[in-house]
């Protein structure tokens, strides 16, 4: 039989081995080729070799039309496209709505995600929330968008509380704090927002009155859900006039109080007064989440001072990081602050004089070649005399700002933006706000702007006061603003939609 032929056995063996080698051989080119596709190499119908990128690009509405360098996408948002490395016009539309635009650039095997465009409506319908006797004593808006309280000029501790339940019908109550909550004072008072709790229940107001012919202010804990239920922690904790207040990791049973007068940050309980930790020859703070205080002060923790200088520190939990030396000057001429994005802790200092903020990627985990080394900054966001700096809701972006000049530094994308903007902040602002995790905000000449964080799309909205930020429903539908007096209209209090029904 044909099996028991060596030579006949030797060559379908041969003719298996080639077999399996053709096989290893397609599935090793088939291997090849995905990892090229991968890496975003293809071939054109010229047969040339072309690297390309992708691209995520969504809007708010969703269904958008995609144009790239004019020509429109296949497929409407939210959508992805595998594009040819090279420079990019991207546009998006949708009918009703102001365009969405802007320039960019793919790189071979990149990936870019374009996430955040938003789409305001090309005619904008505001309507009437309520007519106003006067403007209000203050206007704040809870974290999670659904309250807002303006205070009543003409009745002390008394405010409007508007529920955002249904965003096209604010349901109106009254809050009234109970006496002994604060002090009614003489005449004209105001109330500031310091901070709400992250509950959205309670608010901590300085309240600030008039008493004997001097001015004076008191920290009160507002519960509007609650009234009777609010605090004059002036009272509770035996505070002064040079001590200002702030809550603990947004929590109501424990508040930082700082004296100006002997530069002592203290954490106290509330309920006995207690003091649960203290630091001191602290010129400035920035307390962030659970036990982290960013602070600047003129004797370092290792004990060691330099003439002319301060210390920038930071203090995690029981860990105590000395960031860098400053200029030594008042209290007033240094910004701090604290975020957190993607598990890391990013810290940024300056001092206004300088023409640089740096930041720092968890630099309590860094590791120095010497006892006096100090931390290597991950960036230097360059801004002459920066004055404020904040992060985005969601700490993606950190925007530094001198008036009309501003610097982004993009977390995920290891990017800078540095650009001056056009228009005018109107006073009483000294400074941009985020609108959310994407954009920024003021009041320029009577009109609210807005602008995508790089300052691309630059929108004018509505009529509104300087004097109080505008607010947004928590699914951005509707925008609520305080429109100014005029000869002809009294203060009011409006709602535009954001979507084109």
């Amino acid at each position: 039989m044909d099996f028991l032929d060596p030579r006949t056995e030797q060559r379908s063996q041969t003719r298996l081995l080639i077999g399996y080698c053709l096989v290893a051989l397609a599935i090793g080119i088939a291997t090849l080729v995905l990892l090229y596709q991968a890496y975003g190499f293809s071939i054109d119908r010229q047969g040339e070799v072309t690297q390309s990128g992708l691209l995520f690009v969504s809007s708010q509405p969703t269904g958008a039309a995609v144009h790239l360098n004019g020509q429109l996408y296949k497929s409407n948002t939210n959508t992805r496209a595998v594009v040819p490395a090279g420079g990019y016009d991207l546009r998006i539309t949708k009918t009703g709505y102001r365009p969405w635009e802007r320039s960019l650039w793919v790189a071979g095997n990149d990936v870019q995600h374009f996430d955040y465009p938003f789409l305001f409506p090309q005619t904008l319908q505001t309507g009437l929330v309520a007519d106003l006797a006067a403007n209000p004593s203050a206007a704040l808006q809870s974290p999670d968008g659904r309250w807002v309280l303006l205070g009543q000029p003409d009745l002390a501790g008394a405010f409007t509380q508007y529920d955002l339940k249904d965003p096209a019908k604010p349901v109106a109550s009254t809050v009234t704090l109970p006496a002994g909550s604060f002090t009614p004072g003489e005449g004209a008072q105001s109330w500031a927002l310091v901070e709400w709790a992250a509950n959205s229940r309670q608010v901590l107001l300085r309240h600030t009155y008039t008493a004997g012919g001097s001015t004076n202010h008191e920290y009160v804990l507002l519960d509007r859900d609650t009234p009777v239920s609010s605090l004059d922690l002036n009272t509770k904790l035996a505070l002064n006039q040079n001590q200002t207040v702030g809550l603990f990791n947004h929590r109501t049973d424990q508040v930082y109080v700082y004296d100006a007068t002997n530069l002592v940050l203290r954490r106290m309980n509330i309920s006995d007064a207690g003091v649960a930790s203290q630091l001191e020859h602290v010129l400035v703070f920035k307390a962030y989440a659970d036990n982290r205080v960013l602070y600047v002060t003129g004797q370092s923790p290792t004990g060691k001072t330099t003439p002319g200088l301060v210390s920038a520190v930071l203090q995690s939990g029981q860990q105590t990081v000395t960031l860098r030396t400053l200029p030594a000057a008042g209290s007033g001429s240094y910004v701090l602050n604290l975020g957190e994005y993607s598990g890391d802790l990013y810290a940024a200092v300056a001092s206004t004089s300088d023409s640089a903020v740096y930041v720092y990627k968890n630099p309590q985990d860094q590791r120095v070649s010497a006892v006096d080394a100090y931390p290597a900054p991950t960036r230097r966001l360059r801004i002459a005399h920066p004055s404020y700096l904040s992060f985005s809701a969601d700490s993606q972006f950190l925007m530094a700002e001198n008036g009309q000049d501003f610097a982004v530094y993009d977390l995920e994308n290891i990017a800078q933006y540095h650009y001056r903007a056009t228009q005018p902040i109107d006073g009483p602002q000294t400074h941009a706000a985020w609108m959310d995790n994407a954009r920024l905000m003021y009041v320029s000449d009577g009109k609210l702007v807005v602008f995508d964080y790089d300052y691309h799309n630059e929108q004018s909205l509505v009529t509104a006061d300087a004097s109080f930020s505008p607010f947004f429903s928590a699914d951005l539908a509707h925008l609520y603003a305080l429109r100014p007096a005029s000869a002809d209209t009294k203060p009011a209090l409006t709602s535009t939609l954001l979507v084109v029904k």
